[in-house]
């Protein structure tokens, strides 16, 4: 049986697409995407000027009660945090790390406008 993927899911995907344009665009190399851990899944792994950055997309609409960044919670940094140590750990890197937000807005079928890119958006260190 196959299913189909939700609407919620697809909107999520482009925005990952669009994001990891915009990225590359900006000079950053895509070193992986829906890298996953255990139940975890960093949406997108980039790399500049020697600084690994890894960067959670968050696509919403227009009128979307929840702004990107506030959706970034505690416990989705915590996840985030979780995932990125074994990555960095798997791959046997020693790099500055960050953790970036990339906030794409859909403004009707099939446009989509990179909001934001914030980097450094939150720290395990409580930055």
């Amino acid at each position: 049986m196959e299913y189909k993927k939700s609407a919620a899911r697809s909107t999520g995907i482009e925005g990952e697409r669009i994001a990891a344009g915009y990225l590359a665009g900006q000079g950053y190399k895509l070193l992986d995407a829906n890298y996953r851990y255990r139940h975890r899944e960093i949406d997108l792994i980039v790399e500049k000027a020697g600084v690994l950055a890894f960067v959670e997309v968050k696509t919403r609409s227009a009128d979307a009660l929840q702004s990107a960044p506030c959706a970034v919670d505690w416990r989705k940094q915590m996840y985030l945090y979780s995932a990125a140590a074994a990555y960095v750990r798997n791959h046997g890197l020693v790099s500055e790390i960050r953790f970036d937000i990339v906030w794409i807005e859909r403004r009707g079928k099939g446009k989509y406008v990179v909001v934001e890119h914030m980097e450094n958006a939150f720290s395990p260190l409580g930055g």
